[in-house]
Formats: C-alpha cells, structure tokens, sequence
C-alpha cells in the first residue's frame, strides 16, 4: 500500500462532494494536498473544512476554472513553477448542465470540463508525475460498456442530453486515458480510472425533478465514494501496470471497445486538434 505522507496530491473539483471528502482523507493521511478550485472563496471555505477534520494539515487552494483554456494554462505554470514532482493527479471535476453550454473558448461546457481540462492536466504534468514515487493519475469513470463516441457530433450540437452527454464525456475519459497510458510520453506514469459507485452528488441539481432528488435518495454517502478512490490510490494495483479500469475496490475487465485501438487514436486525434484550435484564440 502506497503511503501519502508527505506526498503532493493534487484534487480537481475539490471544494465540494466528493473531491472535498477525498481531499479530506488524503490530508488525514499527511499528503500535502493542493485544492484546485474556481474561486478564492471556495477555495478557502474547503481548506477551512479540511483543517478541521486534519488539525496541521498541509492544505493549499489553487485557483484554476477549468471552463477557460487561459485559465488552465496559467494554473499548469504556477504548479510547475511550485511542484518538481506530483505524486497523485486526481482528475474528478465535472459538471452536468441541463441545457446545451459554451465555454468561453467557445466550447461545449461539458465536454471541456469533463473530458478535454483532465487531459490537457494529464499531458501538461507528465514530467512531474514521472519524477514522484507515486506517479499515478486516476480519474472518474461512469461510462456503460454499450456507450459509442459519435464522432460526427462530439460536443452534442446535434443530440444533447443532460445524462446522455455527461456519460459521452465520460466516455471520451476512459478512451483518452486508456490510449494515453499506452502511448511512449506516458512511460513511467501510471494512469487508470476508477468508478467508486453511485454517491450523492451536487452533480444533480440541474436533473429535471424528481429525476435527480430520485438518484441521490437511493445513493451512497460520499464518503463512502471518496474511500473507494483513496483504496485505489493507495493499492499495490495501481501502482503496477497502467490503463486500469477499477470499480470500487477491484479491477474490472476493460469493455471491448475501449480496448479499440483505432476509436482510442481518432478520438485523440481529434482531441489534440480541439486543443490546438481553442489555444490559438
């Protein structure tokens, strides 16, 4: 099992839900645990819950809105400017828009959030995850076997959906980070996806009611979710091997069409190309 103590943990949507219960226990465990975080405002409102909970704990919000490529670019410059080595990037931000959102790029809201912010943060931070012990990247994995990537309407302007393009997304996710852990930048970092089960989510409350009041009444605490995510952060499992797939406390057989290595490279491709686009504006 991997000890956190004294290690540089860094946790995307760590002010609320489950990134602010996982960051809780990773400074009860002595990591020095970096809050990305929209705001000053939340930033410092979670640091001041997770001081309670770990008195003398080394906590630090960082500002980063990861709906702003300005902004994504800035935060990977102060990190690197700060951090030489990161042991744990924890890609868990997300949002769930009910309506149909561009970013400021111009971007569909959940497809930058959910799926094109962590990997531009997993590309960004190789060096730094490489030059750790722990060298790991984990990100949320929610995606159905069944789901397909529709590469004709990637950002959902033809066929949005609060749910359906939240999952595509989180598709896109664990295609990307499978292909990414197999590509040769990625040696010596270990990159996997772990579904820690249903929880109750502040995801929910643009869902139509009851839909999602239904959803969260029949979930799991968050704390029990942000356990699953620490268990797998700390497992010899995770540190072994790369492109893992991990629901809750065991690995799981990678569906077959994640393991497709043709719709891996033309989603990646694709992806570079988005992000090269939305730079040069």
């Amino acid at each position: 099992m991997t000890d956190y103590d004294g290690k540089t943990v860094v946790i995307t949507g760590a002010t609320s839900g489950l990134g602010l219960a996982v960051s809780t226990r990773f400074a009860q465990l002595g990591a020095d645990t970096l809050l990305v975080c929209r705001t000053e405002q939340s930033g410092e409102r979670a640091a001041r819950v997770i001081e309670s909970a770990a008195p003398g704990a080394s906590v630090r919000p960082m500002l980063c809105d990861l709906a702003s490529m300005a902004s994504i670019e800035e935060f990977i410059a102060d990190l690197k400017a700060q951090h030489a080595s990161i042991d744990l990037l924890f890609n868990n931000a997300a949002v769930m828009k009910r309506d149909r959102t561009l970013t400021q790029d111009g971007l569909e809201m959940m497809f930058q959030v959910n799926y094109l912010a962590p990997v531009i943060l997993m590309t960004s931070l190789l060096d730094q995850l490489r030059s750790s012990t722990t060298h790991l990247v984990i990100g949320i994995a929610r995606p159905s076997g069944k789901e397909r990537v529709d590469f004709d309407d990637l950002q959902f302007a033809k066929h949005y959906g609060i749910y359906r393009s939240f999952f595509q997304t989180k598709l896109y996710l664990t295609l990307a980070s499978i292909e990414l852990a197999h590509r040769p930048e990625a040696h010596g970092v270990s990159i996997h996806l772990a579904d820690p089960g249903p929880f109750k989510s502040d995801l929910l409350r643009e869902a139509r009611w009851p839909a999602g009041w239904i959803k969260n009444a029949f979930s799991r605490p968050v704390d029990t979710a942000a356990d699953n995510i620490v268990f797998v952060a700390s497992s010899d499992q995770a540190r072994s091997g790369t492109g893992k797939v991990f629901n809750k406390h065991h690995e799981t057989p990678l569906a077959s069409y994640w393991k497709d290595a043709h719709v891996r490279a033309r989603l990646w491709s694709a992806t570079e190309a988005m992000i090269e686009t939305a730079n040069s504006h």
